[in-house]
Order: structure tokens, then sequence, then C-alpha cells
């Protein structure tokens, strides 16, 4: 039987996963914060604002003078 990686409570078959891949949660520590996570969620936000948006930069005008 699953159990909760902080409290050992019973999770039955659905127990919350973790980035962190530290084990099952139950639904009381299933948030980052409540089970002391190590993923960097930040870094992750970061890696994929700059996959899915590349720097699009256009030729310098040139003067008509």
């Amino acid at each position: 039987m699953n159990r909760c990686g902080v409290c050992k409570k019973k999770v039955g078959l659905m127990g919350f996963n973790c980035k962190c891949e530290e084990g099952p949660f139950c639904g009381e520590h299933r948030y980052p914060e409540s089970h002391d996570c190590t993923f960097d969620y930040k870094e992750e936000g970061r890696e994929s604002i700059s996959k899915n948006n590349p720097v699009v930069k256009g030729e310098k005008m040139r003067d008509r003078c």
C-alpha cells in the first residue's frame, strides 16, 4: 500500500506525485511548500519560457538622408 512520504498516511492507489520524485503524498502534503520540495520550479519556468519564446531581432533601419 502506498503511503505519504511525510506523515505515512495511506494514500491508496491515487497518491499525489511531485516533480521532486520523493514519493506519493497525501492531500495535506501534496503542495511543494508542505513537504519541503527540492525541485526548482522557477528554473523550469525560465527554461520553458526561453525555449518557447525565441529572441526576434529585425534589421537596423538605415538613414535616408
